[in-house]
């Protein structure tokens, strides 16, 4: 009764699975664990036997431990070798399980298995109306940053026609205590075929990476991690991906604030801004989330010696602004308060600033009602036609 599981750092800075005795106060062994990733979706059963846990690399890996889970695992590599599958129910016996099984080129479909039988039937799938056969591989890549951070990314371009000199979207994501992954995302598809290319990075700060990497991001919202989507930027124009002239930042709550910020700072010449739900007054931000879980972590990332809230506020930089925003905010948000955006938004049209605002009535942070998706890539995708101009064809 004394020992438990716990997820903490091993010896290198990743997060891994150990068994600790609560009397002692301290770890007794390490279970499970990558070398060089932290691992999530840990699975124990009522035995208190490790079932399975995952990490995320360059691609997802689910790493079985039980009989049963690992000739599951060979179905699945055998079934399906370029995807990802993860088991979202199962049997109290644990013979049968419902997979879901998904790849950037692939919406998520839903199988069951009889792992006795070795049988799999497909019973449902998501987005069954898209057409798969233009989806676009997602690769991972990397850059180095300005102060010599390796920074880890995936880069999305058009499947058919020209691969270098594209109209970009550079798609930063949201936390920022998160990560961008090797998966179906319908917002990257989205603009692939139309014919943009697409950047998503883990800027420092990250998670996923290790303790270092994530903490690289504290005291740096409003600087390096900025620092290291302009690099990005700078990353598709030198390696001839981007066309200088057509690129646009884009991206929701966090990845919002930085398309936002990232006009402000205009290290590159971008030529519009898309921000879904963003981060727009840092002080607003910090004292929503005072008293409340998820406080100290913010404060970790915003305050900082070296630049004030204030500087690195969207909302306070609107006179540095010159280009085009598409600005969009669910009227129920409850982790960025629709005030956040209704402030920029006030502040951008007092200033005439070239400026469209939309108001998803009920929507929420995730986007989660159909007809706000689609209402939200349709004026994605007339803005971008105005701004960018994408290449004639697509």
């Amino acid at each position: 009764p004394n020992i438990i599981l716990i997820t903490a750092n091993d010896v290198n800075g990743k997060l891994a699975l150990f068994s600790y005795d609560v009397n002692l106060q301290q770890k007794i062994k390490k279970i499970a664990g990558d070398p060089l990733m932290d691992i999530v979706d840990v699975a124990i059963n009522e035995d208190f036997e490790i079932e399975q846990y995952a990490f995320n690399r360059e691609k997802p890996k689910v790493v079985r431990l039980t009989e049963k889970g690992m000739a599951l695992t060979q179905l699945i590599e055998k079934t399906f070798p370029d995807k990802v599958a993860t088991i979202d129910s199962e049997s109290r016996d644990k013979n049968k399980v419902i997979l879901s099984v998904k790849s950037p080129t692939s919406p998520t479909s839903y199988y069951l298995v009889d792992i006795q039988e070795g049988t799999l039937n497909k019973i449902a799938e998501t987005y069954k109306n898209v057409d798969k056969l233009k989806l676009s591989e997602k690769m991972p890549i990397s850059y180095v940053a300005r102060d010599g951070v390796e920074i880890p990314g995936y880069l999305s371009l058009p499947k058919d026609g020209p691969n270098k000199n594209l109209p970009t979207i550079i798609l930063p994501h949201g936390g920022p205590m998160s990560r961008d992954t090797w998966n179906f995302d319908y917002w990257t598809q989205f603009l692939t075929t139309r014919g943009y290319a697409v950047l998503q990075m883990n800027y420092r700060g990250s998670t996923g990476y290790g303790e270092e990497f994530r903490m690289m991001g504290y005291h740096e919202w409003g600087r390096k991690m900025l620092q290291d989507i302009n690099d990005g930027t700078r990353f598709m124009i030198e390696e001839g991906y981007a066309d200088p002239d057509r690129i646009c930042m884009m991206g929701g709550s966090y990845g919002g604030y930085a398309a936002l910020q990232s006009i402000v700072m205009n290290e590159f010449p971008y030529k519009c801004a898309i921000s879904y739900a963003p981060i727009t007054n840092l002080p607003g931000l910090l004292q929503y989330f005072k008293g409340i879980d998820g406080y100290k972590a913010y404060k970790d990332y915003i305050e900082s010696d070296d630049w004030s809230v204030e500087d690195a506020s969207p909302s306070n930089n609107v006179d540095k602004i010159n280009v085009p925003v598409l600005l969009m905010q669910g009227t129920k948000d409850l982790q960025v308060i629709p005030l956040q955006a209704q402030g920029f938004y006030r502040r951008m049209n007092e200033a005439g600033k070239n400026i469209k605002f939309i108001e998803f009535e009920g929507g929420d942070h995730s986007m989660s009602n159909e007809k706000h998706r689609i209402k939200f890539l349709k004026e994605s995708e007339k803005f971008l036609n105005i701004h960018l101009k994408p290449a004639s064809g697509i």
